[in-house]
């Protein structure tokens, strides 16, 4: 091993050392390695200088000392080392290719650029001399870039991405005529291939000239009838003719086209989503998707478009059926989840909106928003500890700037806790909300609420609800609540204001309805009760008492 280790370090043109400075270079050279490949650079350097100072003139030292200044990002000292070892040993191509990078790393790119040329030619790679082209074009010195380009193209024969290239550096010195006839190389010599024609009419309309282009265009469309690019690009020239009706055709037909990707026809459909050409845009929009589906039926990407234009509609049953089209194509698509169970909750299908929520789990058990709605759902159906459970893997695993959504499961846990009747859990869950946020309308008003159910520190939840409705005085749910707490306090008369005013808001509340009812009998309005119950009652209401309250037209309180 040691033998092959020293093999590369003797140098010819070096001072010999003696037995013993050999012995001591031999052994801090092997050392310096050992702690190089350990990334311990400053150690390897200490090394590494020792054998530099028994031969400084020894090129291999010279070049691993700045391999290890390269590796510590220190580049000027890098580049004095490495430069050396490339006079001391001229041709040698390793030394050169660092050096590259070395100037490259100083931004040194003409150095870079004229060295790489010579690796190039020294290993006859064609790659080497396109990156020194590059480095040519970095350096803004476009002649003799263009010169390694000819270069190349006389080694490898006429090739795409060198005429691209010298393309792109004509059009860098707004040489547009050049660049016109370096497309037109390509044309020539591959005649039946229409994407070089489109490069050329792309590069027409870049530069205002949009007659020749469609001259163009409309040639590939005779080779390629369904060639999508162009019908793309020639529906674009219509559209800044304003002739509307031939832009939309063209759409269609792009729309229809199979080689154009999917990601391609979202840009176009989006930006005619959001124009106003046609009285019927989005009924057009619709149309557009339908094409879209048929031509990449395969492929999840329409199926979501479809689903996000039923969503804009309110459409949500609709918008669910399209996501779960695209789910069934690729299921793990976090934005198809996340809509989904967007529109599921919008239908208050509590049923549908859990299952939906723990199908997304699986794919997504990261996801805290997931384990939000899964606990609302599981709330509205009244499964108390799958909500409690649900809430708390949601808290397990929440990050810092995820506060709205801590807040939220926090509330859910905090109702949850009540509706399994431990109080304490629940009183302490929406201290710790109100403490964090004292302005949260929403935690305020629940906890007054549950307070006046269990008839406990009424004075408490008189506070908190009003404040409530100071934070939000359009908010129906807040006023009830006030109007309960009133009326648990057997402030009658103030109570009924309270109530009437949350009907105002929202007419069709059963519990309000009840509410109200109750109010009423002990104001001793008996027939208004009973009207209040069985319009409670016909509004779906399930409390336990109400069908003892409408039949012996009396009050009961659990």
């Amino acid at each position: 091993m040691l033998a092959i280790a020293f093999a590369g370090v003797a140098q010819k043109g070096s001072k010999p050392l003696s037995d013993n400075d050999q012995l001591k270079f031999d052994l801090a050279f092997v050392n310096g390695n050992k702690e190089k490949i350990l990334f311990n650079y400053d150690d390897a350097l200490k090394q590494f200088r020792y054998c530099y100072g028994l031969q400084p003139d020894n090129a291999a030292v010279n070049f691993i000392i700045g391999d290890v200044y390269f590796q510590k990002k220190m580049y000027e000292d890098a580049e004095r080392y490495v430069a050396e070892a490339t006079k001391l040993e001229k041709d040698n191509i390793w030394y050169k290719e660092l050096l590259v990078d070395i100037y490259i790393a100083r931004k040194k790119n003409k150095e870079a650029a004229e060295l790489m040329l010579n690796v190039a030619r020294t290993k006859k790679e064609v790659q080497n001399m396109l990156q020194s082209s590059y480095l040519f074009v970095m350096a803004k010195d476009y002649s003799k870039a263009i010169k390694v380009l000819n270069e190349v193209e006389k080694k490898a024969g006429m090739n795409e991405d060198v005429v691209k290239q010298k393309e792109q550096i004509y059009l860098a010195q707004n040489k547009l005529s050049k660049a016109i006839k370096e497309v037109e190389k390509l044309i020539k010599a591959f005649p039946g291939e229409t994407k070089y024609m489109g490069m050329l009419a792309d590069l027409y309309t870049a530069n205002g000239k949009q007659e020749k282009a469609v001259i163009i265009y409309n040639d590939i469309l005779k080779k390629e009838p369904n060639n999508g690019f162009a019908l793309f690009s020639l529906s674009d020239y219509y559209h800044s003719k304003g002739d509307n009706e031939k832009w939309y055709s063209l759409l269609k037909a792009g729309m229809a086209s199979k080689d154009v990707d999917a990601k391609s026809k979202i840009n176009v459909l989006s930006a005619f989503i959001g124009g106003r050409e046609f009285t019927d845009q989005q009924a057009r929009t619709f149309e557009l998707t339908a094409i879209f589906i048929e031509a990449h039926g395969t492929e999840a990407a329409p199926y979501l478009v479809m689903g996000d234009l039923y969503a804009q509609q309110h459409k949500y049953d609709s918008a669910r059926l399209e996501y779960r089209k695209a789910l069934a194509i690729e299921p793990s698509t976090y934005i198809a989840w996340q809509q989904l169970v967007y529109c599921t909750s919008q239908l208050y299908n509590n049923e549908l909106l859990l299952t939906d929520c723990e199908e997304a789990i699986e794919y997504f058990p990261n996801e805290p928003a997931f384990y939000t709605y899964a606990a609302i759902a599981c709330m509205q159906l009244k499964q108390y500890d799958k909500a409690v459970k649900n809430t708390l893997k949601g808290l397990d695993i929440i990050t810092p700037d995820q506060k709205d959504i801590e807040q939220q499961l926090n509330a859910t846990l905090a109702d949850a806790y009540h509706y399994q009747k431990n109080y304490s859990a629940s009183d302490s869950v929406y201290e710790a909300i109100l403490k964090e946020d004292s302005l949260n309308a929403y935690a305020m008003n629940n906890y007054a609420y549950f307070l006046s159910l269990r008839k406990v520190k009424l004075e408490k939840a008189a506070t908190m609800s009003k404040r409530s409705m100071e934070l939000d005085a359009e908010n129906a749910s807040y006023m009830d609540t006030y109007g309960w707490i009133l009326y648990t306090q057997k402030k009658y008369v103030e109570a009924k204001q309270y109530i009437e005013k949350s009907l105002l808001y929202s007419p069709n509340n059963a519990e309000v309805c009840e509410h109200l009812g109750d109010v009423l009998f002990q104001l001793n309005d008996k027939e208004g009760a009973l009207k209040n119950w069985k319009k409670a009652k016909e509004l779906g209401s399930d409390s336990k008492l109400l069908d003892k309250k409408i039949k012996d037209v009396n009050l009961y309180e659990e």
